[in-house]
């Protein structure tokens, strides 16, 4: 599965679908932390894990289109079938997850004139991990071999995202956000990251089944 996902990583680089949104999500970055005082950490982070949500949405899906109809059954030929393959798009795609939360984590530490404590900094990076990672979800949930065009997958994502936003503390998502605007960290912030990471395996068995129709 490593193999299939060095070689998914390169492909997604090589066809650069994955510039618009990292682009979007550095430049609104640069906006909420790079203009002034940030607030207090966990506020500040809690605008940004409203941010992380729907990127990592776009760029599954970008992660999991990435190929071709055509070139991804030679991957599966070649890597043995669609189990790795899923299983390498959703390990790649929690990858991208990571390296966004660092970013995003680390950025006001660097801005910010005010001091975050090592508590508030690992908080918030847990708490990008999960939003970052139930965005991944929702966009490897809908997209191929789930929803077989680029089009449809596009539609019930942004359909999915833009409702989880008033939906507010009724979603694991919105856990996240009220934990952080209120400035505590509680045992919210685990049983969402379960809920995440149900749903990402729950996308991996989803697209098998999908992909034997």
């Amino acid at each position: 599965m490593i193999a299939t996902t060095r070689y998914l990583a390169m492909d997604v680089l090589r066809g650069q679908r994955f510039l618009a949104p990292v682009l979007v999500y550095c430049g609104v970055l640069g906006m909420l932390f790079l203009h002034g005082d940030a607030g207090p950490a966990l506020q500040a982070y809690a605008g940004s894990c409203a941010l992380i949500y729907p990127v990592a949405a776009w760029l599954a899906v970008v992660i999991a289109t990435s190929e071709d109809p055509a070139r991804r059954e030679i991957t599966v030929v070649t890597a043995g079938g669609w189990r790795p393959v899923l299983s390498a798009v959703a390990l790649l795609s929690v990858l991208t997850v990571i390296a966004l939360s660092l970013l995003a984590t680390l950025m006001p530490l660097v801005t910010n004139p005010h001091p975050y404590s090592v508590g508030s900094v690992l908080a918030g990076f847990a708490g990008h991990v999960v939003c970052g990672t139930l965005g991944a979800s929702v966009g490897l949930l809908f997209a191929r071999p789930v929803l077989r065009t680029i089009g449809r997958t596009v539609l019930v994502v942004f359909a999915v995202i833009v409702l989880t936003y008033p939906l507010g503390k009724r979603t694991p998502f919105g856990w996240v956000l009220d934990m952080l605007g209120t400035e505590t960290v509680n045992v919210t912030l685990l049983w969402s990251g379960m809920i995440a990471a149900v749903m990402i395996v729950g996308a991996v068995a989803l697209g098998l089944r999908a992909a034997r129709r």
